[in-house]
């Protein structure tokens, strides 16, 4: 599978360890910068779901939708 432009999975993939990455980097922050305890503050409420067998819950917060930005800037400049 060669890397596409107009590939879905690739920009879904992007996004998604865009996110994930920014987080981290976000919690990683506050360990150094205590005061910057807002950038990991959720922005909503836990939206998820919970099947009993499996449960996904997402929080969005100002680290993790920079890191998703900066993700969708990234698959756009490859």
């Amino acid at each position: 599978m060669t890397f596409e432009k107009k590939n879905l999975g690739y920009f879904i993939a992007f996004i998604i360890i865009g996110a994930v990455l920014g987080s981290a980097l976000g919690t990683f922050i506050i360990g150094f910068i205590p005061g910057g305890s807002i950038i990991t503050k959720s922005l909503t409420g836990p939206i998820g779901f919970n099947l009993e067998i499996i449960s996904f819950h997402l929080n969005l917060n100002v680290s993790a939708i920079f890191g998703l930005l900066t993700g969708i800037i990234i698959f756009f400049k490859l």
